[in-house]
């Protein structure tokens, strides 16, 4: 009998091939088997862990829902006692107030809660951006006669100044070039001991502006052992409270509410405590209670 050898060998393939395919089917069913029970394993977790979550949800807004009734209280208590409450509670407490954003000034508001607190307003100051032009650092330096090459030498002269007895005189000087605003200054401005920082910049390059003028400002009043709350209205989107709680000073960002504004008599009153007080989410209490 004589083998082809061609057909022997396609025989013996085809042997070999439905052994290899019949392997591979069975490894294939025991392994969708295996890969069945563990797909409904961890679907399962997955529905528990979901349930969980739904319900960790649940909660929160609950907790929410909770805290908001009580701020809504709180607002409404505050709001119809607030005469009671602000009255007399910055006597013989003598505060300016220095804004760094002109574009958003609601300064006179806040001269107003100082007022009915019955304190006394040291200042309003505005300091521009033109602190960052370079030909008007130049023009200041020729004015004052002072070495004023940056923005922080400028910023000192301001604040030097307001230690001095020819602040007004001294402060006209960098008025005149539109470097700042002199929106007050009263006679007993030298003795103040706190002030209210204002910038709430919306711009692009808030960090940058940021760095050149707050930054220096705050550095400078803490070198001069001055109280310092940053403040900043609820809607706001700035980044400034932020960055001023960052420096470890106290901060408001609801300072438009009559809440606000009676936190802010209460740490200016106070002068020692340091937290960051409002609605948001880099707030550590409503308000600045005694604990």
């Amino acid at each position: 009998m004589n083998i082809n050898m061609k057909y022997y060998i396609v025989t013996i393939g085809s042997i070999f091939l439905a052994l290899g395919i019949g392997i591979i089917v069975g490894f294939n069913l025991n392994y969708d088997q295996e890969l069945s029970k563990q797909q409904s394993e961890v679907l399962s977790q997955f529905e528990e862990k979901f349930d969980s979550l739904n319900e960790e949800k649940s909660d929160l807004n609950k907790q929410i829902d909770s805290l908001n009734e009580k701020y809504g209280k709180l607002k409404t208590y505050v709001s119809q006692n607030y005469n009671l409450l602000i009255a007399d509670a910055l006597t013989n407490k003598n505060t300016g107030i220095i804004l760094t954003n002109e574009k958003n000034d609601y300064s006179e508001e806040l001269e107003n809660t100082i007022k009915e607190a019955n304190g006394n307003l040291a200042f309003n100051i505005v300091i521009k951006d033109t602190i960052e032009n370079s030909e008007k650092l130049k023009e200041a330096a020729e004015a004052t006669g002072i070495e004023i090459k940056s923005s922080q030498d400028c910023i000192n002269y301001i604040i030097d100044s307001l230690n001095g007895e020819t602040a007004k005189s001294d402060l006209e000087k960098l008025a005149k070039l539109d470097l700042i605003e002199i929106k007050s200054l009263n006679k007993d401005y030298a003795s103040y001991d706190s002030v209210v920082l204002v910038g709430e910049n919306e711009d692009e390059n808030m960090k940058n502006s940021f760095e050149v003028k707050e930054k220096n400002i705050i550095s400078k009043l803490k070198s001069e052992k001055k109280y310092l709350v940053a403040v900043q209205r609820e809607e706001s989107t700035s980044e400034f409270i932020k960055l001023c709680s960052d420096l470890n000073i106290s901060t408001i960002d609801n300072i438009d509410s009559e809440v606000g504004k009676i936190s802010l008599t209460m740490l200016v009153k106070d002068e020692s405590k340091v937290g960051n007080y409002g609605i948001g989410e880099n707030t550590t209490d409503l308000m600045p209670f005694s604990k």
